[in-house]
């Protein structure tokens, strides 16, 4: 049988496309993993001015927290004013394309004031290094990017 090709098939098999392709792009777009950068976002939102006076309190001292990319190593060089031993907090490697990249350390330094952070436990790519730390009663915040190359 012969299909007759008129205004109305054509119609008819753009209409068949269209829905097609409507069903191809809903099914892909269900699929994708959209993450948030935070689980319990709104209450982080009400947080955020200490984030604010943590990120300004460590903007406005003399020297800031020394992240060097040697390669093997991410190293943290804490500033000599500080006393290695009062120091605590965290550091966190946030992957912003994928969240179960993310690791989190807790800062432990040498009598020099420095830490270390082998790179082979970390995938290839862009991470923020996010140092969140208290000296005394003061709290500070900083944040760094770091471009991890594995060969």
């Amino acid at each position: 049988m012969k299909i007759k090709w008129n205004w109305g098939t054509g119609i008819l098999l753009a209409i068949i496309l269209f829905m097609g392709f409507i069903i191809v792009l809903v099914t892909f777009t269900v699929r994708q993993n959209f993450d948030l950068v935070e689980k319990d976002y709104y209450p982080k939102a009400l947080e955020y001015q200490q984030q604010i006076d943590k990120e300004q309190n460590a903007r406005l001292l003399a020297e800031k927290v020394m992240v060097e990319n040697t390669g093997p190593a991410i190293r943290l060089t804490f500033q000599e004013m500080f006393e290695p031993s009062g120091i605590s907090g965290t550091v966190t490697f946030y992957r912003p394309s994928d969240k179960s990249g993310d690791i989190v350390y807790e800062i432990s330094l040498d009598s020099a004031g420095i830490q270390q952070f082998n790179t082979a436990t970390l995938q290839d790519g862009k991470y923020i290094l996010k140092i969140d730390y208290r000296v005394g009663g003061k709290l500070y915040f900083q944040e760094e990017p770091v471009y991890i190359n594995i060969f």
